[in-house]
């Protein structure tokens, strides 16, 4: 099959692209960037060097695919973005190129929260899904993972000065963890094999506390303490480091709706998610190793 994909070598497509190539599979990976096209070539996969805001770019780099793999990405809340509107564009940029290519089968990654106006900053990938599924004739699967691993890599500078966690979430809601190389499982099998209709799955690695993970961090010789603060001081200092005021109340609404930890997964426990094999403790070795550079 002629593959083609969003991400560039992210932390995701890193994990599943060299078994595609290896089944044989003509794959493009748009970058954005031409400092990653010799890595892209020595994977065994062509390089398409341009900007997921131009539609005639897409259009045309997504031509004679059989699939076609979609994430919002490219989105920087530290430059003042307003995440919201940014996600509403990228959708309609990626609706007009599948349909102006005549795709028919669409991977797109999107997130736990995609399907509760409640869930804050994590609502703008309804958008992607809304508005892929009103395109008739194309199959489209979404991947739902709940909060990455690599989120918790946030927490570095302020163990290492600090020796502290700080979070508006208690130390003792459980929450869904998820780690790229999962993902990158459900993408590899959805890709290879898209399923006919609108669909989603969503994925865990594993569940687990704040002081699950404080008890992870001891078992690799990392001591830490849990801090809870505010939900408002978190807004106010991420609105103090430039992030768009919006931005920064939809990830207050996100962090509230997390307070509630039953109706948050509710959607997702009633189905039949995929359990990953990458566990917290996993995760905590590789945490630890960065941690000790």
């Amino acid at each position: 099959m002629k593959i083609t994909v969003l991400d560039s070598l992210g932390n995701i497509n890193r994990n599943y692209l060299p078994r595609l190539i290896a089944d044989g599979h003509d794959v493009t990976v748009i970058t954005s960037s031409q400092d990653r096209v010799d890595a892209i070539h020595a994977l065994g996969a062509k390089a398409a060097v341009g900007s997921n805001r131009n539609v005639n770019f897409l259009t045309e780099t997504f031509k004679g695919s059989d699939v076609v793999y979609l994430m919002i990405t490219g989105i920087n809340p530290m430059s003042g973005t307003d995440m919201w509107q940014a996600a509403i564009e990228l959708s309609e940029n990626y609706k007009a190129a599948v349909q102006n290519s005549n795709v028919r089968n669409v991977v797109n990654l999107s997130s736990i929260g995609a399907d509760n106006p409640k869930a804050g900053i994590l609502y703008m990938y309804h958008f992607m899904e809304d508005v892929l599924n009103s395109l008739e004739g194309v199959n489209i699967a979404h991947i739902r993972p709940v909060g990455f691993y690599n989120n918790l890599f946030a927490n570095m500078q302020n163990l290492k000065t600090q020796q502290a966690i700080f979070s508006s979430a208690s130390a003792d809601i459980t929450r869904g963890w998820a780690s790229p190389v999962d993902i990158a499982n459900v993408a590899f099998a959805l890709i290879s094999h898209t399923p006919a209709g609108k669909s989603a799955k969503f994925v865990v690695s594993d569940w687990g506390t704040g002081n699950d993970w404080l008890k992870a961090l001891a078992e690799n010789d990392i001591e830490a303490k849990y801090q809870q603060i505010p939900v408002e001081a978190l807004t106010a200092n991420m609105k103090k480091i430039g992030i768009h005021e919006d931005t920064a109340n939809r990830f207050a609404q996100m962090n509230r709706a997390q307070e509630n930890i039953d109706e948050f997964y509710a959607n997702l426990r009633a189905t039949d998610y995929h359990l990953g094999k990458v566990k917290l403790k996993d995760f905590a070795k590789v945490f630890a190793e960065a941690y000790k550079k």
